[in-house]
């Protein structure tokens, strides 16, 4: 997931649990959820909420995708209850919103937001045994498809500092009270980014305590 897509996770969190996320918390999130993808993540996080009752870590979300992964047809199941759930409202006045909130892939399956429209008055044997087969098969293979092309191997073929160049362009994670970091020299290998970014959260820690 890129920044954007983990701030959107985390947004959730925050709706389900009230828990605020600092700017350093966000983006040690982003670098540890980079090789997921935010469908994995969306569905991990929904399976978490129906049973948890305390906000996850980045490790709970990886060890909810490990345990769906372990049954092939879980998540396209999943896509497919969430579905037939916004299918009730495919004729209600925010039924186009309704279609936009769901995920890209399952979008992507269903084919557009007529089709979307069109299941909606479609009766529920017809979809369980039409729709559901043709929906569950396009589902899988989406998803390897974005995990072959989203395995940890090609994400971090980008170096780090591109990566997070490439963030900061987006959001600026730092206080507006704290001046630029340098730009940083070339060279620098992944572990010392690292190692400057626990150095800049022990900082930060320092002078919450000197408060």
């Amino acid at each position: 997931m890129n920044n954007i897509e983990t701030q959107q996770i985390l947004e959730h969190i925050k709706t389900m649990y009230g828990k605020d996320y600092t700017p350093d918390t966000i983006k040690l999130w982003t670098l540890t959820m980079q090789d997921i993808s935010f469908t994995e993540a969306s569905f991990a996080l929904v399976s978490w909420f129906e049973t948890e009752h305390w906000p996850p870590l980045p490790a709970d979300i990886r060890a909810k995708i490990y345990n769906l992964k372990a049954e092939p047809d879980v998540l396209a199941s999943q896509a497919w209850e969430q579905l037939l759930r916004a299918l009730r409202n495919a004729y209600a006045p925010e039924s186009e919103k309704i279609w936009n909130e769901l995920p890209e892939t399952t979008r992507q399956c269903v084919g557009g937001y007529a089709t979307f429209r069109a299941w909606g008055n479609t009766e529920n044997s017809s979809l369980e045994s039409v729709q559901r087969p043709m929906f569950i098969k396009r589902f899988e293979e989406l998803q390897k498809r974005v995990r072959k092309e989203g395995s940890a191997q090609e994400r971090f073929r980008e170096p780090l500092p591109s990566l997070m160049t490439a963030e900061q362009k987006t959001i600026d994670y730092r206080p507006e009270t704290q001046d630029k970091a340098p730009a940083k020299p070339s060279g620098r290998s992944r572990a010392d980014d690292l190692a400057e970014l626990r150095k800049r959260l022990m900082r930060g820690k320092d002078e919450d305590r000197s408060d």
